[in-house]
């Protein structure tokens, strides 16, 4: 199931019109449970991030996510906004900008890497 959900994921960031063989898939990634853990997790991240704790076991890039707080906090507030549409390509994107360890949230990316992929989610959600 985890490299069908994988090929799905691949196909739906490669396409703007999803084929509707992918519905499974959309109905995962768009349910509101989903949304909401996710939007959970990027204030979570906000969190962490914050200069009155102490880093934690993940190397966060702190001061790149302190920057970007509000757009990050708006991006939470959309997905646990059930009435506002939130396209399967986007919801994907926040999932990879969370768990990936390679990318703008972690390690020393510049703060422009991350407003960059913000800028990209906000435009898959059709900010």
């Amino acid at each position: 199931m985890r490299a069908a959900r994988r090929r799905a994921d691949e196909q739906l960031l490669e396409s703007l019109l999803p084929s509707p063989r992918l519905a499974w898939r959309i109905a995962e990634l768009t349910s509101p449970e989903h949304r909401e853990a996710l939007a959970r997790a990027l204030t979570d991240v906000v969190h962490a991030a914050d200069e009155r704790f102490l880093p934690g076991a993940k190397p966060l890039n702190r001061g790149a996510v302190r920057t970007v707080r509000a757009q990050l906090l708006e991006l939470a507030v959309r997905l646990f906004d059930g009435e506002r549409a939130a396209p399967p390509r986007a919801v994907l994107l926040v999932e990879r900008l969370l768990v990936d360890g390679g990318g703008p949230l972690y390690g020393d990316d510049s703060v422009e890497t991350l407003r960059r992929e913000i800028e990209r989610i906000d435009e898959a959600l059709g900010s």
